[in-house]
Order: structure tokens, then sequence, then C-alpha cells
């Protein structure tokens, strides 16, 4: 099949969908990559067969359109649906996949007179996410977005779908409860992919700056509800414990500066490493130089029903995971017996959390090597593509049969 994705992003660095272009390729489908180009990348070039094709839109002016997107000021899916109409065309495709809930409209509005099969690869909840987004509940967003159509928008686009993709067994359930038939939902985990990721050579400079600190390591976005707050606030009491303690924060968003104001505020900077955003390619030599690694997020509707990355990124490289008590994590955690589970926002607990495994080597290495051993087998890339490639066959099954 000659396969359309969508996505409003730059492409280069999204795992997931680096991910799943590479398996569809390998499985025998043409893949096409329609995306952002915010002005530093190609418009055309390759990647493991596949076409990505770029369209030029500032950063700037694209997260505008997308903060007013669903709004009375809906201009972003008449923008998306004009560049999809010439490329189901140029392109000849046969099916849309579509990357993130807010994108459905426009999909659906460039597949209007092409009635192709349109698959809706759904990364996150987005609609209880809203209630987490700096955009949506500052001025003027609080105003103009409203939570209500979302969540009728969000019911009408999934239903109208061919198929839905969600991330992780927990959200089958809030999709089914959407009017969606389950034999329609497919899980495709975000499980890490061993060979792109142990790939990454490691950086000594790293391992070293490290060396002499018992290092808890956060890596990913910075948001409200990435739960990052509490974990500062839970260094003191660490430190009493443990003086060689050190949190090692990589990544960047939106609070990454009131972060390091609530470091100096409660006296407690030397004690934490800001390392800013990094390449990709850096975080598998950032978990390396670790001791334990964390996951932190504020448990809500949201968190509850995806399920992140890094925790399969922290446990091929044998480190225990701390991690807060969010459904799908708890479940994998308790699971395999990788890691520790504190309450969400509760830095008096995710602090005791620390400091007892700090004063259990034995127990830190067996959570180490379990979950090495659960990622190996069960929780990468390689297991979870199938039920990807699975889903295209029988589309290229139906198709195939008029």
């Amino acid at each position: 099949m000659r396969i359309g994705m969508i996505l409003d992003n730059e492409f280069t660095g999204d795992l997931r969908v680096e991910n799943e272009v590479t398996s569809l390729q390998n499985a025998g489908h043409q893949v096409f990559v329609l995306c952002l180009n915010y002005g530093s990348k190609k418009n055309y070039e390759e990647f493991n067969g596949a076409t990505i094709i770029r369209v030029p839109l500032s950063l700037l002016i694209k997260n505008k359109l997308r903060g007013l997107n669903n709004t009375i000021f809906n201009l972003y899916p008449i923008f998306w649906a004009i560049h999809i109409k010439k490329f189901i065309l140029k392109n000849k495709i046969d099916a849309l996949h579509v990357h993130d809930l807010w994108m459905l409209e426009s999909a659906f509005r460039g597949n209007k007179n092409f009635n192709l099969p349109v698959i809706s690869d759904l990364h996150e909840n987005f609609v209880h996410a809203l209630n987490h987004y700096k955009y949506a509940n500052t001025f003027p967003g609080n105003i103009l977005i409203s939570r209500e159509r979302w969540k009728q928008s969000e019911i009408k686009w999934t239903n109208n779908a061919t198929n839905i993709i969600t991330v992780i067994e927990e959200a089958v359930e809030r999709y089914k409860s959407l009017g969606i038939a389950e034999d329609k939902i497919s899980v495709v985990a975000n499980y890490v992919n061993l060979d792109s990721f142990l790939a990454s050579p490691i950086d000594e400079t790293i391992i070293n700056k490290f060396k002499d600190n018992f290092t808890v390591t956060y890596v990913g976005g910075f948001d409200i509800h990435r739960g990052l707050e509490s974990t500062i606030k839970a260094v003191p009491l660490i430190t009493e414990k443990i003086n060689s303690f050190k949190l090692v924060l990589v990544g960047a968003g939106i609070n990454f500066k009131s972060l390091q104001q609530l470091a100096k505020e409660i006296d407690v900077e030397d004690s934490i490493s800001f390392e800013g955003w990094q390449h990709h390619e850096k975080l598998s030599s950032y978990i390396k130089a670790s001791n334990l690694c964390l996951i932190p997020h504020l448990k809500s509707v949201h968190t509850d029903n995806t399920i992140p990355h890094k925790l399969f990124q922290y446990m091929v490289f044998e480190k225990p995971v701390i991690a807060s008590n969010c459904n799908p994590i708890k479940r994998i955690l308790d699971e395999t017996n990788a890691g520790v589970i504190y309450e969400s926002g509760n830095e008096i607990d995710l602090a005791n959390k620390v400091i007892e495994l700090y004063q259990n080597p034995k127990e830190q290495f067996t959570m180490g090597a379990n979950g090495k051993e659960a990622v190996l087998k069960k929780y990468n890339w390689t297991e979870t593509s199938k039920e990807l490639v699975s889903l295209y066959s029988k589309i290229e099954s139906k198709k195939d049969n008029g």
C-alpha cells in the first residue's frame, strides 16, 4: 500500500513516527510523510526508504494556528486540507495515517473527494491533556478553547475514522466508551526500538560528569503535568540522608525557568543538574550514568491512558525506575518488579523511596535486571509493531476485495 502519514511537526526526532515508518516500509509498504518544515530541513528527502515531504511554516505561526484549532478561528484545518489534497493526488495515496486527534478534521477535509481509509494514531488523551497545557489555561486560550467542543469533536472524529491506534491497553476501554467498536482499535505501544536506541554511542564525558554522585535522572519534556515540581521539593529530604545525591533533569519545556527558580528558592541548586534539551542520541548516555531513573507524572485521566517511551529506555539499561502511580506505569512495574511506585505529587513518599533504594543496592541490581529482561522479551518495538503491520494487512485485504 501507499500510506500517507500526516504529522503537524517536523519529522526528525519523533521516535514513535520514525519507528512506524520503518516498520511499515520493512513490511513492504511505501510510506510518504507529510509534515512541517520550520526552516532548517530539506523540503524533500528519504528516510529508510520512505519519502518525507515538508511544508514550510514557521514554528511561531504553527503554534498560534494550532492553538486556535477547533475554535471560531479554525484556520488550521483549511491550511492542512489544501496540502493533504495535493499530497494524495501527487503520491497516489491509498490510506491516510493521521497522528494526533487535532489533525483528524484536517484529514477528513483533505480526504473529502477520495474516501480513503483514515487511521487515527492517538498518542495521548488530548481532551484531558488540555486541562494541563498552559496555552489552554491562560489568556486567550482559556476563553477561546472549549473543552466541551473538544469532547464532542473527539467522539465524532474517532467514530468517523476507519481505525484507531492507541499507545496502551488502558486506553482501549476509554475509546470503547466513546462508541468505538473494539475491533476498530489497535494497541501499538510506545515500546523501545532496541536496534536504534542501543546503537547510540555512549558519551564518556556524561558518564564521568556524574560518576561521584548517586543520581536520579529524568529524561523528557517539561510541563506542569510532568510532576517535576514535587521532584525538586523532594531533594532537601533526600540530601539529608544521601550526601552525594544529584537530581539530573534532561529536557526542556514551558516550566523550565520556574523549576530553576524553585530550586533556587529552596536552596537545592547544587544538588540539581539542569541539562536542558539534548539530542536523542545523548539520552542513552544520561540513562547509563544514572543510579535510578524517574517518571514523576501527575496522576490524571490523561496520564492514566498513555505510556512514555522513557520507561522502557530506562528498563533496557537496567536502571530501577521510580514512578508515580499512573495506571499503565504502575501495572508494568508491578508486573515486572523493575522499580517502585510512589504517590503522585507526594515529595515525602518520593524521597523515602529514593532513600530506601539507595540503602539497598541488591534490590537495585535485581530490579535493573528484571527490567532489561522484560524489555528484551516483551516491551520492545519489534513485538508491538506486529500489531501495526497486521492492521495494514487487514486494510490492504479489504481494499483488494473491493
